[in-house]
């Protein structure tokens, strides 16, 4: 097993974050510490580690995340490969867990974990998917796993010759996972083995734009694994609905309707989840669809009640939509 770790001017938290990691009760491992041409005492602070399990590598200047992640890759030798943020936390039984689990599932070639998201008095527990077939579905939408959580089978990376991509930077790992999926079954442990510490260094807050921009490349690329080939009119309303930002005229709303329900119909084939089910999830996209059109009165109600997706949602979005629809009042901009 090796840890994979990164390192950049992250002094403030890479202690806590290598300790975290050392005091595993999985023992057999290395950490791979790279740092990636650091400006602060990170690179000390690595060194300063008497445990012949650490292994610190320097980037001979700054590479950046990609490439500092595909060096890590490409100087693995062990069967798996974990990753791990120099500001995140492993609870003491994540690796023990997590190996056991990819034992117990040859199958299985990536695992990740729930998740405890903190920040000064703030805890949210995230619980992503669990099973191939939700995940899958998920990415859909955006990327169910968190990235210091995951444990991969090097022999599935380097069989399909599976990197990291440059073209995808601020969500690499979010189209990593989207590309593992096409080709090995992959999960997430239910339980909470990891700490993720959200401060405003994180690159979701530092590059959130950019981050968003690639997220919905990777939402369309998604899109192939369900057999489906968009068309640029498609591909741009496909982002619009799954951004709650939609807003077009009735005849615009029943193209949206029609790709909503062709992806149901194909997400279900793939996936094996009920259409009701799927019709359900998206009721949102499609009630902040018509909700943004509200201004054209009954035509967009009438637009709205002719989709099962109307009335597989909640009964609230109906009664609302039915009260803008006549006050031609357009709902304020929603997010999920």
């Amino acid at each position: 097993m090796t840890i994979l770790m990164p390192v950049f001017n992250g002094e403030k938290y890479l202690a806590v974050a290598m300790e975290s990691i050392l005091c595993q009760t999985f023992r057999d491992f290395v950490l791979l510490v790279i740092d990636d041409g650091s400006s602060d005492s990170s690179l000390a602070i690595a060194q300063s580690f008497d445990d012949p399990r650490i292994r610190v590598e320097r980037n001979p200047g700054n590479m950046g995340l990609v490439k500092t992640l595909n060096r890590g890759l490409d100087l693995v030798q062990t069967e798996f490969v974990a990753r791990m943020d120099s500001d995140d936390i492993s609870l003491p039984q994540r690796l023990e867990k997590q190996v056991a689990f990819l034992d117990e599932n040859p199958d299985i070639g990536m695992c990740g974990t729930a998740y405890e998201l903190f920040h000064d008095s703030v805890r949210q527990t995230i619980r992503p998917p669990c099973r191939h077939e939700e995940i899958v579905y998920g990415l859909l939408d955006d990327n169910v796993f968190l990235h210091s959580s995951v444990i991969v089978r090097m022999e599935v990376l380097n069989r399909h010759g599976l990197r990291y991509s440059e073209g995808y930077r601020h969500a690499e790992d979010y189209e990593l996972w989207a590309r593992l999926a096409r080709h090995t079954h992959i999960g997430n442990l239910p339980e909470v083995l990891v700490r993720y510490r959200s401060h405003p260094e994180n690159v979701s807050n530092t590059n959130k734009p950019e981050q968003i921009a690639t997220r919905d490349r990777v939402r369309l690329d998604h899109l192939a694994s369900f057999g489906l080939a968009p068309d640029p009119d498609q591909k741009a309303l496909h982002i619009d609905l799954f951004s709650l930002a939609f807003q077009g005229s009735p005849d615009q709303l029943a193209e949206a309707r029609r790709w909503l329900e062709t992806l149901a119909r194909a997400v279900s084939g793939k996936c094996g989840i009920p259409v009701g089910r799927l019709h359900r999830d998206f009721a949102l996209l499609w009630y902040a669809a018509c909700g943004r059109s509200a201004h054209e009165g009954l035509k967009v109600l009438l637009s709205y009640l002719n989709s099962a997706m109307a009335w597989q949602g909640p009964k609230s979005y109906m009664v609302k939509l039915l009260f803008r629809c006549l006050m031609r009042e357009p709902i304020p901009a929603i997010t999920k």
